[in-house]
């Protein structure tokens, strides 16, 4: 037992300090250990009693006599513990390469104190057993025969304390709202040790209720009930052979929480079986890559999210709608996104970025002459504007490495109307760029501050690109902050400030030291949006690329959104593309690869990216690794040892009463009562303890799962993460229970197997001449 606990504490001990966890994620065990030692240590006084008994009648007491008892369990405990260290050890290197990045020492000081305090408390047990075997009266330590005792009060006050300590960690884990406490920690063993008590009295009570019934039913019921309310080496093991199991279901149910908790998110964070980063290159060029390796739209999509985990209401995502259903296509189904998946084709507009290749720009402009209204005109008296003035043209565009540009043109347009033409050098858009917008300025050069000036743009190019087919419209924010600044006075503003001519764009500047923004216009162009908000009440704001505010059209809410999760935005990458500045720095651009793609098109990707691809299982793993999915792993090395505690218990169970059994068979035929009678008892004994196992571990872990699993650590989840679903399931319940009824009619089935040559009266002789 000593090397169980000790090398099974110093595995998990060690494992948890390298996956960065809690180290009381060991204190199933040692308690489960500290219920099993007591066990054992009162079993090997109670074997030592007739040793004790003739000790003492030889003359032999005080310090030589604790000597006397105390040398052998000592030298056990210090060979198990040294051995345990050695298994412990083995186990961590093993643990450690298995689950973890890298090996983790075999040793270290934490492990060591807690195996030498397992060895002290344990020969502190022990000792304690010792002293109770040596108050009893030598009568009773002489004689050969073992009669079960009723429950002392010691042991009853423990009983009644473990269910309350039960009740206190299901209370606490359900309420509490910080990192679990030792309570909670200790959940799982103490509901375990709970129920299997609960198991011990419902055992007894119904045996001893049957008994009197069983004795018109035939000899073998008899026996086999009045064995189980009264004997102590198949029933008293139950405990913790229920207990290690519910342990074991909630270590199960945990990992199977944490592994579709993990397999969802990673559905959630890249819907495909591949996916490689592609920041540098911006949401934009991302798309454009996308077209260029798979002109088909059957294997690459291109995708950004912005997380912004702090504020909530801008959490959002973009993804090229045009292509989802040719590539995710049923990637959702049997998720919880998957309502949201099949709503994603409606994101797709007709709205696309102004995406342009040329390395000149050329501006022409004329001016036109218009009334000029002066807050100091007499009545009747007309001022015109002359028309002409200095301007300067700016083109503002995104590169195609997500980098803001901008060229600008000076001209002179003269005041009898003539054209002016200019032109610029653009070298960032040879091999393409993204428009974003205009500025129009003026400076003071033949005009004043209160006057008019209007100009045509006849003309305006980027390389062969038109820029003038599209609709352009002013920007209010750049109008606005004219309006409100103090020390422009005597301006009026005019009835329009851009009109889309079919001779040209109509431009009406702002005052000396105001630029006009121009941008595509985009009053029409509602953004269609999915939902999952943050709360009823929150409004929704689509935003673009760059972080601006857009018209929002919400189609669809969902409590899970593609790429979002729980909480966030999820719109078409093109469409919010539209006008819209570089990519914003915080956004995560990727591309996503359906299964299947050819490796062609993959290498094509990483080339240009400058990075490799991933895994759906890579990302998983990395799931399960950023938010503490280690965890579960530990709880796992708890159960198991958990359960070879309870093996080893009932194992060393029925090798101290096996002779005892064999006793009583003899005695039995003696009476006549035969051999086959005596197996049918055993195997009614067998069979009701089967059962009781079965119907209690299946109970006592869904109990324990609905009680206890939702306040253990098993996940850090992070913000607007999915829901870690800690709801019972059927296997984890089951499979713990299956094998716990197995090793109880395996190991049972041992102490109930008699022979008639083991079982034959003359072994009463034999041992009363002894």
């Amino acid at each position: 037992m000593t090397v169980v606990v000790v090398g099974g504490a110093v595995t998990v001990l060690q494992f948890a300090e390298a996956a960065g966890t809690s180290r009381w994620l060991t204190a199933p065990l040692l308690l489960l250990g500290a219920v099993a030692v007591p066990s054992i240590g009162a079993e090997l006084a109670v074997a030592r009693r007739e040793e004790i008994g003739l000790a003492r009648l030889r003359g032999i007491h005080g310090l030589r006599l604790w000597r006397f008892l105390l040398v052998e369990p000592l030298l056990a405990i210090a060979i198990g513990t040294l051995l345990g260290l050695a298994v412990g050890a083995a186990g961590t290197v093993l643990a450690t390469r298995t689950w973890l990045d890298d090996t983790a020492a075999a040793l270290q000081q934490p492990a060591l104190v807690a195996a030498a305090a397992i060895a002290g408390a344990a020969l502190v047990i022990i000792a304690l057993s010792a002293a109770a075997a040596l108050r009893e009266p030598l009568a009773v330590q002489v004689s050969m025969r073992r009669r079960p005792r009723r429950a002392t009060t010691v042991a009853v006050f423990l009983s009644v304390l473990v269910l309350v300590g039960a009740a206190v960690a299901a209370y606490r884990s359900r309420s509490a709202s910080d990192e679990p406490d030792l309570v909670v920690l200790l959940g799982p063993a103490l509901v375990g040790l709970a129920l299997g008590q609960a198991a011990i009295w419902v055992i007894r009570i119904a045996a001893r209720g049957l008994t009197p019934v069983t004795e018109r039913r035939g000899m073998g019921a008899f026996l086999a009930a009045r064995r189980l309310a009264r004997a102590d080496d198949l029933v008293t093991p139950v405990r913790l052979v229920v207990a290690a199991a519910i342990v074991g279901s909630l270590a199960l149910s945990g990992a199977v929480s944490v592994s579709s908790w993990t397999r969802d998110q990673a559905g959630v964070e890249v819907p495909g079986a591949r996916t490689i980063d592609a920041t540098e290159l911006g949401a934009v060029g991302a798309v454009d890559l996308t077209e260029r390796a798979d002109p088909e739209g059957d294997h690459l999509i291109a995708s950004a999210i912005v997380r912004n985990e702090e504020r909530l209401g801008e959490r959002r995502a973009y993804v090229d709608a045009a292509r989802w259903d040719a590539v995710v296509g049923d990637f959702y189904d049997g998720t919880p996104a998957r309502a949201a998946s099949d709503a994603v084709d409606r994101l797709s507009t007709d709205a696309a970025p102004l995406q342009v290749r040329g390395d000149r720009f050329e501006v022409t402009l004329s001016g036109i002459v218009v009334p000029a209204v002066r807050s100091i005109n007499l009545p009747g008296e007309e001022v015109y504007s002359s028309g002409g003035g200095a301007a300067e043209v700016t083109l503002t565009y995104v590169t195609t490495a997500n980098a803001s540009g901008s060229v600008a043109v000076q001209l002179v347009t003269p005041g009898d109307g003539t054209p002016a033409t200019a032109r610029a050098r653009v070298r960032e858009c040879a091999q393409g760029c993204t428009v974003t917008g205009l500025e129009f300025g003026r400076n003071d050069e033949g005009v004043i501050d209160d006057s008019e000036f209007v100009v045509l743009a006849e003309r305006l190019t980027l390389g062969d690109t038109d820029l003038l087919a599209s609709t352009w419209a002013p920007d209010p924010a750049s109008v606005q902050a004219v309006l409100n600044n103090n020390f422009i006075r005597g301006w009026t503003p005019p009835g329009s400030f851009v009109v889309n001519r079919t001779d040209g764009l109509q431009v009406a500047m702002l005052p000396i030291g105001a630029v006009l923004d121009v941008h595509l216009d985009r009053t029409g162009d509602a953004v269609p949006v999915l939902v999952a908000p943050v709360d009823d009440e929150a409004e929704t704001q689509a935003l673009d690329l760059g972080g601006d505010d857009r018209t929002t059209d919400v189609i669809g809410i969902g409590g899970s959104l593609p790429l979002v999760g729980s909480v966030g935005v999820l719109s078409d990458i093109r469409t919010s593309a539209a006008g819209s500045g570089p990519t914003v720095p915080s956004a995560e651009v990727q591309i996503v690869a359906a299964s299947g793609t050819p490796d062609a098109v993959l290498d094509e990707v990483a080339e240009a990216t400058g990075t490799s691809w991933r895994s759906s299982g890579a990302v998983r793993d990395s799931l399960g690794e950023t938010y503490g999915g280690d965890q579960s792993v530990a709880y796992a090395l708890t159960a198991l040892a958990c359960a070879l505690v309870a093996l080893l218990a009932l194992g060393a169970g029925v090798a101290r009463h096996l002779r005892d059994y064999r006793r009583d068979v003899a005695s039995l035929r003696v009476l006549g009562i035969s051999v086959g009678t005596a197996r049918r008892a055993g195997r009614a004994e067998l069979v009701s303890l089967t059962v009781l196992v079965l119907a209690m571990v299946v109970a006592g872990g869904w109990l324990a799962v609905t009680l206890l699993l939702g306040g253990l650590p098993l996940l850090a989840l992070p913000v607007a993460a999915l829901p870690l679903d800690t709801a019972p399931h059927l296997l984890p319940l089951v499979i713990p229970a299956v094998l716990s009824a197995a090793a109880v009619v395996l190991v049972g089935g041992r102490a109930r197997a008699v022979r008639a040559s083991t079982t034959r009266p003359s072994l009463l002789r034999e041992e009363d001449q002894s």
